[in-house]
């Protein structure tokens, strides 16, 4: 049974080793040669345990599961040394030796000596949310039809369900960061996307989905080292706006969320189609707006904007 999941193995073997790696259910399906009918109705079935045949497939790839939505996707992220048994095989190889440094803890001991009692409360008195009253003027949809593939920015494909998307890397949600704050981009900070699949085009740049921390915490955000950083801010999120991925299960407060002090969000835009137009119009080069004009966006209601002509 091992050898039918080997395809995934090797499969995510051949992924950058610090990427989250979004799969749908069909790309899985097609690897391994057909899904059992418990993965897509059982959420324990991508549990990440050793004992299974299917969770070894990505396990002794240093990755976990951080994300599923049944029938739809799966998220397999970068993981630690500590989460199996030695793996005798490939680049991976190095299974059972000690770790040349641990930035877990080392991160930890810093934030300790600033006097924050634990990195959940760090990192949310550090991470910036978008004001509610913006947020409310896109609702749950996402801005633009954009997906994440780096190696294919700025070029346009179709999801399986046939809709049309631009590959992007993370230029086109900080963009809506920083269109909907009305700020520049700051030094050492970064734009992080609260739940993390970056092929799910319904909140890859929904404003719900996306904050901003400073550089030095945002690995703490991505799934793999910090579970109770990605709860507290998931909570965070559906807090402020109400809206969570469908069929995504809102995670419990994790300890010391309800000690979390965060910051005030920037101040609300009066009117955001008009701010994003004004923005879409003076970058008519920019990834959204190759989006918009020939996709569709939220304010075009996904029709093709004729309005947005390049010049």
């Amino acid at each position: 049974m091992a050898g039918k999941y080997e395809a995934l193995t090797q499969y995510l073997d051949e992924q950058p080793g610090d990427d989250p790696v979004s799969l749908t259910f069909h790309e899985v399906d097609r690897l391994i040669g057909g899904l059992p009918p418990s993965a897509t109705a059982h959420r324990p079935w991508w549990g990440n345990t050793w004992g299974n045949p299917q969770a070894a497939a990505w396990l002794r790839t240093f990755r976990k599961v951080t994300e599923v939505q049944l029938g739809r996707h799966v998220v397999f992220s970068p993981a630690d040394a500590d989460t199996g048994p030695p793996r005798p095989r490939g680049s991976s190889a190095q299974w059972g030796l000690p770790a040349v440094a641990d930035g877990v803890v080392a991160l930890r001991e810093v934030l300790e000596r600033a006097g924050y009692p634990s990195v959940v409360q760090a990192v949310a008195a550090h991470t910036l949310f978008l004001h509610p009253d913006t947020v409310a003027q896109a609702g749950p949809e996402p801005m633009f039809p954009v997906i994440r593939d780096p190696n294919r920015r700025s070029t346009f494909g179709e999801l399986d369900d046939g809709r049309p998307v631009l590959f992007d890397d993370n230029t086109t949600p900080t963009l809506c960061v920083l269109w909907a704050t009305q700020r520049k981009k700051g030094p050492d900070v970064q734009y992080n996307h609260v739940w993390g699949d970056p092929r799910n085009v319904d909140t890859y740049t929904a404003l719900w989905n996306l904050c901003v921390t400073p550089a030095f915490l945002a690995k703490t955000t991505d799934g793999s080292n910090h579970p109770e950083v990605v709860a507290a801010l998931r909570r965070r999120s559906f807090e402020l706006y109400g809206y969570k991925p469908e069929g995504e299960e809102l995670p419990k407060r994790p300890a010391a969320y309800d000690e979390c002090t965060w910051p005030e969000p920037p101040a609300p835009v009066d009117d955001l189609e008009a701010v994003f137009r004004r923005r879409l119009a003076a970058a008519a080069k920019s990834r959204p707006a190759l989006a918009a004009r020939r996709c569709g966006w939220r304010f075009s209601g996904w029709a093709p904007d004729v309005n947005l002509q390049a010049t």
